[in-house]
Order: C-alpha cells, then structure tokens, then sequence
C-alpha cells in the first residue's frame, strides 16, 4: 500500500484489465449477493484522512476486494475514486470495509480488505452494473444460468 499525500488529489491513472479467473483466489462467492468480475485497476481510496491507493482484484455493482498488505480494519469507512477499464469516467463511492483477509501463500490468497459499496450516485451505480454484465462469465457449473425446465 502506498499513502499519498492529503493535499494532492489527482485522478487514478487508467492500469486496469479484466483479469481471468483464476483459481485458489477466494473471492467470498458463498457470501455473495452481486455477481463480481476479476479485474485490477487502481483504486485511490481515503480514510481518516489518509489517502491511499492499490489495487482491487474483483469488483461488483455491491463492492470491490482492494489488495492490500495494510488492510484498513473491519468497520472502517473509505471514500473510493476509480475508472473503469471500457470507460473514461472516474466513479467516486463511499463504502464500508466488511471483511479483511491476511495473505495465505498455501493457498494463492493475497491479503486485502472486501469494501461495501454504501453511497453511489444512481447513474455510477448503473455504469458499474453495465460494466459487470459485460463482463461476467457464468461459472462453467451452471449456477449463475437460469433453469430451462418446463412443467
């Protein structure tokens, strides 16, 4: 992680690209309610007072998993600023750190923090959805398809 000094607020740089998925990453898809996509792109975000930039790994129209080896600890409030990989407009968020993760190497899981999304305005809520519909891909077992049975 690496923090930013609190009076210069520049706009993220566009190093984005949606990733693959890839296994042995823990994406808390049991827990899930929206549909995430593998992504990474830079994430400015602050929190009391500090300015902080990494990068997410998945984001949905409900949250995003920043990487991190400093998560922010659970409960804690960040303000988010980002740019889509397929757009030119920054999305500002304000979220809630609901879940942190220490590295686990065994296992390819990197440490991080989930964030919540809490305050989004309806328009960037919209342009991260049309962004996840673009680009999820339905889990090869089925479950994200809908059912063909007829009665």
């Amino acid at each position: 992680m690496a923090t930013k000094n609190a009076k210069s607020k520049k706009t993220p740089e566009l190093t984005a690209k949606v990733a693959d998925n890839s296994p042995g990453q823990s994406s808390g898809e049991e827990n899930r309610v929206n549909q995430r996509v593998p992504v990474q792109l830079l994430v400015d975000y602050r929190s009391e007072g500090n300015y902080l930039f990494d990068f997410c790994r998945d984001l949905g129209a409900g949250g995003v998993f920043i990487e991190t080896k400093s998560p922010l600890s659970h409960g804690s409030v960040v303000e988010l600023t980002f740019t889509l990989p397929d757009s030119k407009e920054t999305l500002e968020a304000k979220g809630r750190v609901i879940w942190v993760q220490a590295a686990v190497p065994d296992k390819n899981l990197a440490a991080g923090m989930g964030v919540q999304f809490e305050e989004f305005t309806s328009e960037q809520r919209l342009l991260l959805q049309e962004f996840v519909d673009r680009y999820h891909k339905p889990d090869q077992s089925g479950k994200d398809k809908p059912s063909n049975k007829s009665a």
